[in-house]
């Protein structure tokens, strides 16, 4: 087993390999902290970048109150490595997934989010039935043209008709300003959270001036927690893949550095402007952005297969040679960590923890 790896070097480490350089991610999650903690709103990580109980736990650690995750099976697996409080910023329906988001309340104090009254009706049944009361909380609809409610009159509406459903705790609103992240000039990119999170909490006033309890205004992500930080009446944020410093939130000018990397063997070199290692696709999604090779300075494109990674030089090299080793800086996270079993921890060159990816292929 991997674990008897632990205080080994990482040469004695098969290919491809998901390797955490630890004291980056800490460092990462302690300016992400601070900086919400100075403003005094809450961090609630997503845990979909990182899919460990283990890292869950050294959030929690670094001052986080929860977790945030996408789905039903990914919370219950968080409740029962002891994650107390648990959003799950999605829409859950059906009688199946009900009862179990209804059952799970017996174990953490969970919330979901809802955008119907339909939805909420399931929700009440499957609390009556399970004898819980859970939080919810109303996703709006602040640009990204997903899910949610329209800001304003039709969210009051709906928190208004939650509040007389007798088996569900209505806790405040949520959304997700993630269409910024598109813009890439800085001073658009801000105008346009700053009007997403503008409507979030603008709403929340109208619902508590309609004489209901907001606790909870939650928002943000890794790509725009920065921008947020500055807008009063939000409490708490969800940013979580920047623990891992990745590509796509560093070219959004995040303060992060790069955590999560894909340890290859070069395999082949059949051109001297061609590179090809152990790591496609199967190890690695590029679609949202692709991996970068620190090591090699003259990198003219990356192409990926399902089992072979082709790294293209601008011009002809000699190193690395077959058999060499590389590391890739992941460039999105939550494209790579899913297709692993577990995650290596590193410091020093050395293996110091494995932490498997214990909601990999939690999809209910």
């Amino acid at each position: 087993m991997l674990t008897t790896l632990i205080g080994s070097s990482l040469d004695q480490i098969d290919t491809p390999a998901l390797l955490v350089d630890i004291d980056t991610m800490q460092a990462n999650m302690s300016l992400m902290a601070a900086a919400l903690a100075e403003r005094g709103i809450g961090w609630r990580p997503h845990a979909k970048a990182h899919k460990s109980p283990a890292i869950a736990n050294l959030e929690l650690d670094a001052g986080a109150f929860g977790i945030t995750c996408a789905k039903v099976s990914e919370a219950e697996v968080f409740a029962r490595a002891g994650v107390r409080d648990i959003l799950i910023a999605n829409q859950v329906v059906g009688p199946i997934k009900t009862r179990r988001f209804a059952n799970l309340a017996r174990l953490a104090d969970v919330i979901c989010a809802v955008d119907s009254l339909d939805g909420a009706g399931q929700l009440d049944a499957a609390a009556a039935e399970a004898g819980t009361t859970p939080r919810v909380v109303i996703e709006i609809d602040s640009g990204m043209g997903r899910a949610g409610t329209q800001p304003g009159a039709p969210t009051v509406e709906l928190a208004q008709a939650i509040g007389e459903l007798r088996h569900l705790r209505f806790a405040g609103l949520m959304a997700w300003e993630g269409h910024a992240c598109a813009i890439n000039e800085a001073d658009p990119r801000a105008s346009a959270i700053r009007t997403a999170v503008g409507q979030l909490v603008d709403t929340a006033e109208a619902v508590r001036a309609a004489g209901m309890a907001v606790d909870i205004v939650s928002c943000g992500g890794t790509g725009t927690f920065l921008n947020v930080l500055d807008i009063e009446g939000v409490t708490e944020v969800q940013a979580g893949g920047g623990i891992f410093g990745d590509g796509f939130y560093r070219a959004l000018d995040v303060p992060v550095q790069p955590a999560l990397s894909l340890m290859v063997t070069v395999t082949s070199r059949p051109a001297p402007d061609r590179i090809i290692v152990d790591a496609g696709r199967k190890s690695v999604d590029p679609s949202n952005r692709p991996p970068e090779a620190p090591s090699l300075p003259n990198v003219a494109a990356m192409a990926f297969s399902a089992e072979h990674g082709t790294i293209h030089l601008t011009g002809p090299c000699e190193t690395p040679r077959v058999g060499d080793r590389q590391r890739l800086h992941i460039g999105y996270s939550d494209q790579a960590v899913h297709l692993h079993e577990q995650l290596i921890a590193a410091r020093d060159e050395c293996v110091v923890a494995i932490w498997p990816t214990e909601t990999r292929g939690k999809l209910q």
